[in-house]
């Protein structure tokens, strides 16, 4: 009588765990069990008890049974929540209120109430969530014969949401020569800029930014403005924004024991450029022209070209190349300034994996 209780009772656990399985059925007449997880009408995301999560090509399958509730978004973004199965070409959801029948073309996604919570919760971060980036640090130090320190700062941070994004970035740059107590180097350069989407490619953008450079004589330069920017390429691999825009510039430079103040309306003609050329390795460049309206004789170009390689986790080393041209600078000084600097770096947030 025990040796046939245990029988019945592994019986009934099997039958549970047919049932509660739930199937997918492939084209090639394989067929998989599991929980499903998602669906975005490329991939079929299965959590299987043998082998973790398994993408399948959603071309590949050929019918389905969810024993679990899924979360159904229709293209319309209104959504139906129930256990699943295809019938037909079409979807059979079946509601507390009822089965619906939805039409495979109508059907966005499908995800699992918890991957549809965190998603859902992604639309809305708060203000302190979401942000990934990372600073860097060189320093060159030379003593003996010499007595020079070079030191080289930098920190960008980014937070994007499917509607919008924040970008903050600053660089500062520090050259001194202790045996003749004179500086080489001294400046800062920083920017805060919000960008919206107004559709696929094409997004609106306001930002602030602001620096100092001695050598140039340069007291403070502020550059309120804004504009229009397009996604020109936008996949996992490589991104190219353009931006277009218009802004106000006010700078100060010392010229002897006088001040020289400019106030400039300047346009901004742009592009920012990302490569993968790895899982580790990336390369940015970016070029601006910001030419005065109202002085057209006044005008700046700056650019950047840097490669950024990870050391493990959270450790990078940088290399980044500037450039920076101002057509009128202070009488005695250069309108070009070139920057080299290389040095270790963090990243943090979702990226820093």
């Amino acid at each position: 009588m025990l040796k046939l209780t245990k029988f019945l009772v592994i019986v009934w656990l099997c039958a549970g765990a047919m049932v509660n399985a739930e199937q997918v059925s492939l084209k090639n007449g394989d067929h998989l069990t599991g929980t499903i997880v998602s669906m975005d009408g490329k991939k079929l995301v299965l959590k299987t008890a043998y082998a973790g999560d398994v993408s399948i090509d959603w071309a590949s399958v050929d019918q389905f049974i969810s024993d679990q509730p899924l979360v159904v978004t229709k293209t319309n973004q209104q959504t139906v929540t129930g256990t699943v199965k295809s019938e037909d070409g079409n979807y059979v959801v079946s509601t507390p209120q009822g089965a619906q029948t939805v039409a495979k073309s109508e059907v966005a996604v499908m995800r699992s109430p918890a991957d549809q919570a965190t998603y859902e919760k992604s639309l809305h971060p708060s203000m302190m969530e979401g942000w990934t980036g990372g600073g860097n640090f060189g320093l060159a130090l030379a003593r003996g014969n010499s007595d020079t320190t070079n030191v080289a700062l930098g920190f960008d941070a980014t937070r994007k949401t499917t509607k919008d994004s924040w970008v903050i970035d600053a660089a500062s740059i520090y050259t001194t020569d202790g045996a003749t107590h004179t500086t080489s180097a001294n400046s800062f350069q920083g920017a805060i800029r919000y960008d919206r989407n107004l559709s696929k490619r094409l997004f609106a953008y306001a930002v602030f930014a602001g620096g100092y450079d001695e050598l140039q004589d340069l007291n403070y330069r502020l550059m309120p403005g804004g504009g229009l920017g397009f996604h020109a390429i936008a996949t996992p691999k490589t991104t190219l924004d353009l931006l277009f825009g218009l802004g106000y510039t006010r700078e100060s430079f010392s010229s002897g024991p006088t001040y020289q103040v400019n106030n400039l309306i300047t346009a901004t003609l742009g592009d920012e450029f990302g490569y993968k050329l790895g899982p580790r390795t990336t390369i940015i460049q970016n070029l601006y022209y910001l030419p005065s309206l109202n002085e057209t004789s006044n005008y700046r170009v700056t650019g950047n070209f840097g490669i950024t390689t990870k050391l493990n986790g959270w450790m990078t080393a940088n290399m980044l190349f500037n450039d920076r041209y101002f057509s009128q600078p202070v009488l005695g000084n250069k309108n070009n300034d070139i920057l080299f600097t290389t040095g270790l770096g963090f990243t943090f947030g979702a990226k820093a994996k």
